[in-house]
């Protein structure tokens, strides 16, 4: 599994670099930022660049912290983003209005509560994610639940864009994010899996996280695509209407 998180980490991290140069044209600078928040938060998953940044951070699981808080951003983002490229009004509004951003400030708060009750521990990726007694476990499902909450607020878009017609790309893409933010809801039995369905928690993380770059990077490559074929037709026009 560590090689796989390595592999997801290769990938999102090009994803970032791709992006760069849109991102410095003033164009889609918050899917330049997701990538790269999510490249930070795959790193953190990881044993060795874990104890590293928690080492810098006092050792004390901080990292662990600053994880889940990226990971909110990243939700929050990714979220936004998906409502924006498939018109759903409705989910940008629930996410960015009173009971999205009230959501965000309780799981937050709540978030920094369980933490603290948590006390000190040992220095390791995936802190307290198997500890299931009583404030461990709570740090861990609130670590889950606001991106959950963003999961839901953008699912119904993602399956009518699956089922209405239109460009296979698009669809295609669709039912790629859809099936990830599906897999994010069903990652809030991790914390009450035990501690031998490790690999199981892995899948459920990394196959999430995968499955939605796939259908973010292949929007980008449509879009890419689109822009060149609009590109070509304005050349033709040119070659047919010189003096226009």
């Amino acid at each position: 599994m560590t090689i796989f998180a390595w592999a997801i980490f290769g990938l999102t991290a090009v994803l970032a670099l791709a992006r760069i140069p849109d991102a410095v044209r003033g164009r889609n600078r918050s899917l330049c930022a997701f990538f790269a928040l999510m490249s930070f938060a795959i790193l953190l998953s990881l044993q060795g660049p874990y104890v590293a940044v928690d080492a810098l951070l006092g050792g004390q699981n901080f990292a662990n912290l600053l994880l889940r808080f990226i990971i909110y951003g990243v939700a929050l983002l990714l979220a936004l983003r998906v409502a924006a490229a498939f018109a759903a009004r409705r989910a940008s509004q629930l996410l960015t209005g009173p009971w999205g951003l009230g959501a965000l400030g309780a799981c937050s708060a709540l978030l920094v509560v369980t933490f603290v009750l948590s006390g000190p521990g040992p220095s390791q990726a995936g802190f307290a994610s198997h500890d299931f007694w009583p404030w461990p476990a709570a740090y861990g499902t609130l670590g889950r639940l606001y991106p959950s909450l963003t999961a839901l607020a953008v699912l119904p878009a993602l399956w009518g864009a699956v089922k209405r017609p239109g460009r296979a790309s698009l669809r295609v893409a669709a039912a790629l994010m859809w099936a990830g933010y599906v897999l994010l809801v069903v990652s809030n039995v991790i914390t009450v899996l035990p501690a031998s369905a490790v690999a199981l928690s892995q899948a459920i993380n990394y196959g999430t996280i995968l499955l939605v770059c796939a259908g973010l990077a292949l929007i980008w490559l449509s879009s890419l695509a689109a822009r060149r074929r609009a590109k070509q037709a304005e050349r033709r026009i040119d070659v047919k209407n010189p003096q226009s």
